[in-house]
């Protein structure tokens, strides 16, 4: 479970590689992990709008909201990613170890990119929101593809 990220990377690469994984099963994939990724950011959309509108943090209302919407949709997504989207059926701590390592980096990187987008660019927090969502969409499938949720780790049903 707390194998080398790097070492895991590149044995789902080339488990990818090795396996039948053409454009079909990756189209199907891709299909099903942007259907569950908007039916996702709905939920967390709500949960940051609900933050937001409390201001819990009496500043950087925006970052605060977003940041724990982010924990908060983590734990929801992990639960549809890993039973609808990737069907997996590697053990739930080991996938919500490894959804947990990739959602913290793009926590990170996506927290500094809200603030920037909002502080920086004076763009309003709601299109912000979107914004990105977006940069980040084919990072997370990316992340939860080859780090999450491997081929070996999925079931053909």
């Amino acid at each position: 479970m707390s194998a080398n990220p790097i070492h895991r990377i590149s044995s789902a690469i080339s488990d990818f590689k090795s396996k039948v994984y053409g454009k079909e099963q990756f189209s199907e994939d891709l299909i099903r992990y942007v259907i569950i990724a908007c039916l996702n950011s709905i939920f967390m959309f709500s949960v940051y709008q609900l933050i937001y509108w409390f201001d819990p943090a009496n500043t950087y209302t925006a970052e605060v909201a977003w940041f724990f919407s982010f924990i908060i949709g983590t734990i929801e997504a992990h639960y549809v990613h890993r039973r609808f989207t990737f069907k997996s059926n590697a053990p739930y701590g080991e996938s919500l170890y490894w959804v947990i390592f990739v959602y913290s980096i793009i926590l990170v990187l996506s927290t500094l990119t809200i603030s920037g987008l909002i502080n920086s660019f004076d763009i309003q927090y709601q299109l912000a929101w979107i914004i990105n969502n977006c940069i980040f969409g084919l990072v997370y499938f990316a992340g939860l593809r080859f780090v999450a949720f491997p081929l070996e780790d999925t079931s053909e049903a």
